[in-house]
């Protein structure tokens, strides 16, 4: 088989994992056009309800005052949410600064094997219990968060059109510090206003992130105890929402502020734990539980599609161009002494592949700034570098994925990840302070 007969296969290739990645991303086609709409706002509700706000807060006495200053802000009855910081030791300074607020802190007990994000909530959740304390809705934030003041206003009047999980609007504190912040905060953005926007609208579905949302409390009743305990209990608790028909709501008038990481070091323990944590076996949180009887069986039965295909198409079209256009490539290089006079043709193949590639990336970091760039205030310097170089921050995606193949220890401990506190984003400061 000659060079050029493989470049042509290499190219058959590339179609047909451009058509089907074309034809299985429907979906976002579709999100794409749901994002230039505005976005209907709920009026408030006469009742509340009752939150219980809960802020796994290990080590975080740098950055605990934030939070709790936003929330001492909150413009909602002061006797329907209550506010637990959890805690692994009772000498952690973060305790007292916690009473200062006149909050509860939650000490942990055994901490054996139970050392993630999600046993921390669930020994909150047992706290609350043996003290006899009753929520209709339970807040999940992360210490380093800020929160607007209309926050639980908005959550209350989602809650009371029947969502039983609302997802608010992530902010940053930090995005326009330097590239690695900006760049976090724009995939961050596209997943607020394209794929949890995408998914509430259609199928009253959202994609949880970690912090700034609420969960019936009867939902955690139902199981006994915050069972979402994994490196990444954000996408367990998704799954379960999509598998048991949960109804959610992606509400962006709520909005919290949360901090990106500074330095690639801290990027990378993140990007570790939810590449390894999103392909981790979830099966075990499709069965059991209440299912919730569906508006439409169809509608349910697409949503589910949808979420198990996911970002699999977009990942199998990335890998088969980035295959493609390196092999191309090396049989460029191999052409040169035996077929220079096609040496060009294959080397331009190779290039086409690798600026298809580039121009994705381009595509969708331009996309997400045209449409939310109001809230994360680039200056168009800092949005033309994000657009050139949104690949080469994903590149370290892949760097995390082989780094957990060859380290099992980085992807299934849970690891300490450092907050600074420091706070540039404007409107995040007038949430603390006002």
């Amino acid at each position: 088989m000659d060079l050029l007969t493989i470049v042509n296969w290499m190219d058959f290739a590339v179609t047909m994992a451009t058509i089907l990645f074309l034809c299985s991303l429907w979906y976002y086609l579709y999100y794409f056009t749901i994002v230039l709409k505005p976005v209907k706002k709920f009026e408030n509700a006469k009742d509340y309800y009752k939150f219980g706000i809960l802020i796994p807060a290990r080590n975080e006495s740098k950055v605990i005052s934030n939070i709790l200053q936003s929330i001492s802000k909150f413009e909602y009855p002061r006797d329907k949410y209550e506010v637990f910081v959890i805690v692994e030791s009772e000498n952690d300074p973060t305790c007292e600064i916690v009473k200062k607020f006149g909050f509860t802190t939650v000490v942990r007990g055994d901490l054996t094997n139970r050392r993630t994000k999600g046993y921390a909530l669930d020994d909150a959740y047992h706290y609350i219990k043996d003290h006899n304390l009753k929520f209709d809705a339970y807040l999940v934030f992360d210490a380093d968060n800020v929160i607007n003041s209309d926050y639980l206003i908005h959550m209350n009047n989602v809650k009371h059109h029947g969502y039983q999980v609302g997802v608010g609007y992530r902010s940053f504190t930090n995005a326009t510090k330097n590239w690695i912040c900006a760049t976090s905060a724009t995939l961050f953005s596209f997943m607020n206003q394209f794929t949890s926007r995408g998914r509430s609208e259609t199928f009253e579905k959202a994609t949880l992130t970690g912090t700034g949302y609420y969960i019936d409390a009867n939902i955690v009743d139902e199981v006994g105890g915050w069972i979402w305990n994994g490196m990444t209990e954000d996408v367990e608790l998704t799954t379960y929402c999509y598998y048991h028909n949960i109804r959610m709501r992606y509400y962006p008038y709520a909005r919290y502020y949360d901090e990106q990481p500074e330095d690639r070091k801290t990027l990378h323990k993140q990007h570790i734990r939810w590449v390894w944590g999103f392909f981790t076996n979830r099966k075990k949180y499709k069965t059991g539980g209440v299912v919730y009887k569906p508006k439409s069986k169809i509608n349910r039965f697409f949503s589910i599609i949808e979420y198990n295909l996911s970002i699999y198409p977009f990942l199998v079209m990335t890998v088969v161009l980035l295959i493609s256009a390196i092999v191309t490539f090396i049989l460029g290089c191999v052409s040169i002494p035996f077929e220079q006079e096609n040496s060009g043709y294959i080397f331009a193949h190779s290039v086409y592949q690798f600026s298809l590639i580039y121009m994705i990336f381009m595509f969708v970091a331009a996309f997400t700034l045209a449409v939310d760039n109001e809230n994360l205030k680039f200056t168009v310097k800092q949005c033309i570098i994000i657009v050139l170089t949104y690949l080469f921050f994903f590149g370290d995606f892949l760097s995390a994925f082989l780094d957990g193949l060859f380290h099992k220890e980085k992807r299934t401990t849970w690891r300490e990840i450092e907050h600074k506190g420091e706070i540039i984003d404007q409107q995040a400061v007038e949430s603390k302070h006002d």
